[in-house]
């Protein structure tokens, strides 16, 4: 009861409905709780200041001029010459467990940099923006070292550049390809991705899973140990071919380099699907096989996908899918026979409407 009343104490607002001082409360059904302190700053600082009420709430944003950049200021009970911000550190915890989720730093409502961390403590994602340069930095951490840079130039938000492991002695161009698969068109997919040492290093092995196959600028197979002098760019191309019984969305290479326990990942997303946007329309009669196929893959385009598959009685079942996702039917619930599928892509409004299944044991 005591620790209630603090709380309560804390949790103060001004004549105004102004909150100011520290404040400790829970998000909602988030399941988080936040800590931080408000602060009510005056307008006059900012060179110009335009804000948007969000509809039906005392919230808004305020976008303002600061330095030599822009920011967009969460504000509360906005009035002609004064508002209330977030200010300081602000910390939020899993409410379950107590550990920290995320740290944000405001200097009078204005974001300076964000932290993210996991349940066990491993920072994940930190940002920050320099507004006197007019630039910000994203990083991404991937076993507790910074697996990605993402770069907004000085007076240039729209040309973003990304690197990965900058600070390794090998950098990546891309440890995060996208592979676009079709079973029944084109199973299988290339991506090239360049490796290029900051140092002279030595690879001792790359490993990937047993559906990716991986060739030099030849077209041979790689060899190991794999030698690069400083400055060298050395290009792999890797080729996916999933199978629908054992397929997952992401699959990962691992690369190894002498003398060093620390290992490069390249995250490899797989979209994959027997039916997509560009063969929905055209495809009319497939076969798929419980045991070796297992499932039927669809992957989605636009807001929703809806897709109903029918048997010979009639009996329907129906599918959605929010967004471009994949989205698998467990073949082992139907029976072998012939059924018809039908789809609507949402937004691409591409439909395909009585397309023959035939499912085999």
């Amino acid at each position: 009861m005591i620790f209630s009343s603090v709380c309560l104490a804390q949790n103060k607002l001004n004549e105004k409905g102004q909150p100011y001082g520290h404040w400790k409360f829970d998000k909602g059904t988030c399941g988080v709780s936040e800590e931080g302190d408000y602060k009510i700053v005056s307008l006059v600082q900012y060179d110009s200041a335009h804000f948007e009420q969000e509809e039906g709430s005392s919230v808004g944003h305020l976008d303002v001029k600061y330095k030599a950049g822009k920011a967009a200021i969460i504000a509360y009970n906005f009035n002609a010459d004064s508002v209330s911000v977030n200010d300081g550190t602000w910390n939020d915890y899993d409410t379950a467990t107590g550990k920290m989720l995320q740290s944000t730093v405001y200097f009078n409502g204005i974001v300076l940099g964000r932290k993210e961390y996991s349940l066990s403590g491993d920072l994940l994602k930190y940002s920050y923006t320099n507004y006197d340069a007019d630039s910000a930095v994203y990083l991404t951490y991937l076993d507790n070292h910074v697996f990605k840079k993402e770069c907004y130039p000085p007076h240039n938000g729209n040309n973003k550049v990304t690197q990965y492991y900058p600070n390794e002695p090998l950098h990546l161009y891309d440890a995060e390809p996208e592979f676009n698969i079709n079973f029944l068109a084109k199973p299988y997919a290339r991506n090239t991705i360049k490796i290029v040492a900051d140092t002279d290093i030595t690879i001792t092995n790359i490993a990937m899973d047993s559906d990716m196959e991986m060739v030099n600028r030849k077209n041979q197979p790689v060899r190991f140990p794999l030698e690069l002098s400083k400055g060298e760019t050395y290009p792999i191309t890797i080729k996916c071919t999933p199978k629908a019984a054992t397929y997952s969305f992401y699959d990962t290479v691992t690369i190894s380099t002498s003398g060093s326990r620390f290992k490069y990942k390249i995250i490899c997303a797989e979209w994959c699907g027997h039916i997509d946007r560009n063969n929905v329309t055209v495809l009319q009669n497939f076969k798929l096989s419980k045991s070796r196929d297992r499932y039927l893959f669809i992957k989605g385009c636009g807001s929703v996908t809806n897709f109903t598959i029918t048997d010979d009685d009639g009996k329907a079942n129906n599918y959605s899918a929010l967004g471009g996702r994949v989205t698998a039917v467990d073949l082992s619930e139907y029976a072998p026979g012939l059924y018809t599928v039908d789809v609507t892509m949402g937004d691409c409004e591409a439909e395909g409407n009585g397309i023959n299944l035939r499912i085999v044991e």
